[in-house]
């Protein structure tokens, strides 16, 4: 029971500190003074309480930075390796804006927003257990089992990030189906790539598509030091 009220207790003290810090972040007008508020964010280590300022801040009009891009949520020893770290970061930052805790509508739980039956068939094939609890309490458990299902896409789509990503968002089988309307764009162009991001036709998963490619691309420049968009949507992986 007393553990119990610790938890509700800090739960109480992380959300008055995220309306405090929100509220500071429509009001503040000097950049320098948002990009502090961000920073002290991250130094606490609420990755999610740091985007939400650094997007409240680009809403109007004030950059940040790089601390609208924060690391530190994926917890250091997660195996992201299948996918990639970067890439990791990149579909969590749009899936659940770092809040580990985060579960949709539509029941997806946790960083990578993992519906249970799939983390339960990545589990699987990864030969740990299952635990729908840990998708939402333990940041790495999720970001593990989110990469190997990444991966699984990547594989599926030989590579093809905007196909990968597509079939992750929208589920694979809708991605295949629009490689067949609308023509495979693996091994195009970077126009015609671009084109047939542009022709999906849910606008969310054509959105996300635009945002995690975006995101992949800081997060490779922040953890490798480099980064490629035009090979990255042509060539993929």
């Amino acid at each position: 029971r007393l553990r119990r009220r610790r938890r509700s207790a800090a739960a109480g003290d992380a959300d008055r500190a995220g309306f405090f810090y929100r509220d500071l972040a429509e009001r503040l007008t000097a950049p320098g003074e948002v990009a502090l508020l961000a920073a002290r964010a991250d130094a606490r280590g609420d990755r999610h309480l740091a985007l939400r300022v650094a997007k409240i801040a680009a809403g109007r009009g004030i950059d940040v930075g790089l601390l609208s891009h924060p690391l530190g949520a994926i917890p250091d020893g997660t195996d992201t390796a299948e996918a990639g770290e970067a890439l990791a970061y990149a579909v969590a930052r749009q899936e659940s804006e770092f809040n580990p805790a985060a579960v949709s509508r539509a029941g997806a739980r946790g960083l990578l927003q993992l519906l249970p039956g799939t983390a339960r068939d990545m589990a699987r094939k990864r030969g740990v257990d299952f635990s729908a609890d840990r998708l939402t309490a333990d940041a790495s458990y999720n970001a593990t089992l989110g990469a190997a299902f990444l991966a699984e896409q990547l594989r599926r789509f030989d590579g093809s990030y905007v196909l990968a990503i597509a079939g992750y968002n929208a589920g694979p089988r809708r991605a295949v189906e629009w490689t067949k309307r609308y023509g495979d764009p693996r091994g195009a162009d970077l126009d015609t790539v671009v084109d047939w991001i542009e022709r999906i036709p849910f606008t969310e998963t054509r959105s996300y598509v635009q945002r995690v490619m975006e995101n992949y691309q800081v997060y490779k420049m922040r953890l490798s030091g480099r980064f490629d968009i035009a090979g990255d949507l042509v060539e993929g992986r």
